[in-house]
């Protein structure tokens, strides 16, 4: 069996969106199975290239770009934390491992 990969999806405005974490890739699509499909070519293409170019640097997603990718999929119903509350909600269904 194969390494496991993290990955989050959110639905932004006019699409889905994935990321994974630990290789720092990212997908989009118009439906669930969509980014799905497209984060696992994703992530095929770019372990292809880790084999081609071993000098390649692997690194995890950055917290800052993460942080940037929750406020770009930030959903339609969220509201700034009320008056004296500072945590913001993230809402995680699942989260899904690619092998």
């Amino acid at each position: 069996m194969g390494q496991k990969y993290t990955a989050i999806i959110r639905k932004s405005k006019l699409e889905y969106v994935a990321i994974c974490l630990e290789l720092n890739v990212s997908a989009h699509g118009d439906d669930l199975a969509d980014v799905e499909k497209d984060l696992k070519a994703a992530i095929d293409l770019y372990l292809e290239e880790l084999e081609k170019y071993p000098e390649t640097l692997r690194s995890f997603t950055p917290t800052d770009e993460f942080i940037e990718f929750l406020r770009d999929t930030e959903p339609d119903w969220y509201r700034e934390p009320g008056e004296g509350l500072i945590l913001r909600p993230l809402e995680v269904h699942e989260v899904p491992s690619y092998a």
